[in-house]
């Protein structure tokens, strides 16, 4: 969480303090996985008549306050946010992190709670995943009996595979590939999965959401390939793919240009669920600056 808190205060123009300021005290959930974990979330109430709800779901070695930089878009809609630590992140429990095929199980239980605790169906609540947490939404997408109002995934890797490699081949050479075997087999035994099967892009043609994907070309930590391998395989007439050119690094097109990223939302909202929630989003992070 400090450490967060410190990269909001260094990239954002913002801090933690003044982003807060603008919402009411979260009520503090905490839910227990199948495995026996702990998760740790914040829940944020927004009105008594709310009649929408967002999920939120961080990136890699973040915790659930990187995701305020997109709640002024859906707190504006109205909507009530739950945002959560993953396994081994902040202040939730585990020691080893899957991409997404535990935590895509862990998405699913805290939009379960969310239902619970909000009273709405599946199709008032959207998720909103950056990074790592994108790509276990789109995961969860596909597990039966889940089908979210829509998914914003910003900056998703495709496979786990491609998010440790890429960079790493990109930066030494084909030679790092020697190494994948010895670290995959590593990796499936520690966390008791097969990497194999965390993969977004083998999710994606079976997703029946609308899915807004966006991507900075700029992307130095997950290339933005990987989204535009995404975005063939989710369905054409379900899906709005954004490459963008702002400059701004992982996942950061959502404070270099907040209004614009607020546009290209309220846009998708407006083509693919008109009717959730009054969305007219104002730039919080910026008047902040």
């Amino acid at each position: 969480m400090e450490s967060t808190i410190n990269h909001i205060a260094d990239t954002w123009g913002t801090t933690y303090e003044d982003i807060m300021e603008n919402y009411p005290e979260p009520e503090n959930f905490q839910l227990t996985t199948a495995d026996n974990i702990i998760l740790k979330g914040k829940y944020f109430k927004n009105t008594d008549t709310a009649d929408c709800a967002i999920l939120m779901a961080h990136g890699w070695t973040s915790s659930w306050a990187g995701m305020l930089k997109y709640m002024p878009i859906f707190w504006d809609c109205g909507c009530d946010v739950a945002i959560y630590d993953h396994r081994m992140h902040g202040e939730s429990g585990g020691k080893y992190a899957t991409a997404g095929i535990k935590e895509k199980e862990d998405l699913v239980l805290v939009n379960e709670w969310l239902e619970e605790k909000t009273k709405l169906s599946n199709d008032k609540i959207g998720w909103v995943g950056s990074s790592w947490g994108a790509g276990a939404a789109l995961q969860a997408a596909v597990i039966e009996g889940q089908q979210p109002a829509f998914i914003l995934a910003d900056a998703p890797y495709q496979d786990w595979y491609t998010a440790i490699f890429e960079r790493a081949i990109r930066d030494y050479g084909n030679k790092v590939k020697l190494f994948a075997p010895m670290v995959f087999q590593i990796v499936n035994m520690r966390a008791g999965v097969n990497y194999k099967e965390a993969s977004p892009i083998k999710a994606a043609p079976q997703i029946k959401a609308p899915v807004l994907l966006t991507h900075s070309k700029a992307d130095a930590s997950t290339a933005s390939f990987q989204s535009q391998n995404i975005a063939k395989q989710l369905d054409p007439s379900l899906h709005q793919f954004h490459h963008l050119d702002w400059g701004g690094g992982h996942t950061m097109d959502v404070v270099v240009n907040q209004e614009k990223y607020n546009k290209l939302v309220d846009d998708f909202m407006e083509a693919f669920v008109p009717d959730f929630g009054t969305c007219n989003a104002t730039d919080v992070i910026a008047n902040e600056q």
